[in-house]
């Protein structure tokens, strides 16, 4: 994930609905991270290796895999493929599965490649499913990620839903919350609004107390309230737009900031059976006098401009509430 809003001025969001957070560089395949070496189910895989010409022929091929996957991982793949098919029928369980295994090791690092990681990493882990769930959850993510990085939303949301909601991840805090965080921005992408929200809370729960993610938890809670706002959860929304605005302040981003706090005026402005649901004047008026002594300090671009659009809008949220008859006496 990159980190949110590393300058003021390098916001990658659009109001009134900003896009999610994004995502970090691919995650490394089970074999990297280590496969489990004890399987979970004790008696699928008893049986003896299959020692047939073709099941030699595989494995044959696969130790000339091993030995070029660092310096040649293309030649590698090659001798994989052809290695699943010389020991069709032959090669089976833990076998098959750590060679399916080696395949996306050998597959993810060639750049460009993340639609055959996403395959790869899928059969693997559908081998790996009556042997291991450490293994096959994680070759699950490992496919999902690389269906998020394709922008195939639809795939990688089948991928994320077997191992994210079947039970317990075992990654650290802080790489889940980066998965989940992909998950929700799928989620988002297919329509699916109420559970990109609840993904991206439990991401932002994941890393609350982790202060060196300060800003990548403030931007997921300002990516959950958005799904929130886009699912019609429209007062969980503003909670957590005032909720995110905190956060920024805490850290003086006064652009993400802004932007929260003018989501949040907007929905407070429009609330149910066209009432007000917060006093949007005091929100406003709280970030235009933060603005205003922002640029008279430091009147750099970015600021201006921020200033320049929280005062067009609150003409827009004036001229609304006017036609509705209500009093801003506390704005002017």
């Amino acid at each position: 994930m990159n980190d949110a809003f590393a300058n003021e001025n390098d916001s990658p969001r659009a109001e009134p609905h900003p896009a999610p957070v994004g995502g970090l560089e691919p995650g490394s395949p089970a074999a990297n991270r280590g496969t489990v070496l004890a399987a979970d189910s004790p008696g699928v895989d008893a049986r003896p290796p299959m020692s047939g010409s073709g099941a030699r022929a595989a494995r044959r091929l696969a130790g000339i895999a091993a030995a070029r996957l660092t310096d040649a991982p293309a030649a590698a793949e090659e001798q994989l493929r052809r290695a699943l098919v010389v020991g069709a029928g032959e090669l089976a369980g833990r076998e098959l599965a750590a060679m399916r295994t080696q395949l996306v090791t050998a597959v993810a690092a060639q750049r460009g490649r993340d639609r055959d990681v996403a395959r790869a990493a899928a059969s693997a882990a559908a081998c790996w499913e009556p042997i291991s769930r450490a293994d096959s959850v994680h070759l699950w993510l490992v496919a999902g990620r690389a269906w998020y990085r394709a922008g195939r939303h639809g795939e990688a949301v089948v991928a994320f839903d077997r191992p994210l909601l079947g039970g317990p991840v075992g990654y650290p805090p802080a790489e889940l919350a980066l998965v989940r965080a992909e998950f929700a921005e799928s989620l988002n992408h297919v329509g699916r609004y109420r559970q990109a929200a609840w993904q991206f809370a439990e991401a932002a729960r994941l890393i609350a107390a982790t202060p060196t993610l300060r800003r990548r938890h403030a931007d997921l809670v300002w990516s959950c309230a958005v799904a929130r706002e886009c699912c019609g959860q429209e007062s969980e929304a503003l909670g957590g737009y005032l909720r995110a605005a905190g956060l920024w302040g805490e850290q003086d981003k006064i652009v993400p900031r802004a932007r929260c706090l003018r989501a949040a005026a907007w929905l407070q402005l429009r609330g149910p059976q066209g009432r007000a649901r917060g006093p949007w004047w005091v929100t406003i008026t709280v970030l235009l006098t933060e603005l205003d002594r922002r640029v008279a300090a430091e009147p750099v671009a970015h600021l201006v401009e921020e200033l320049a659009r929280t005062r067009a809008q609150f003409a827009q949220m004036c001229a609304q509430a006017s036609g509705r008859g209500e009093r801003r006496d506390a704005a002017q």
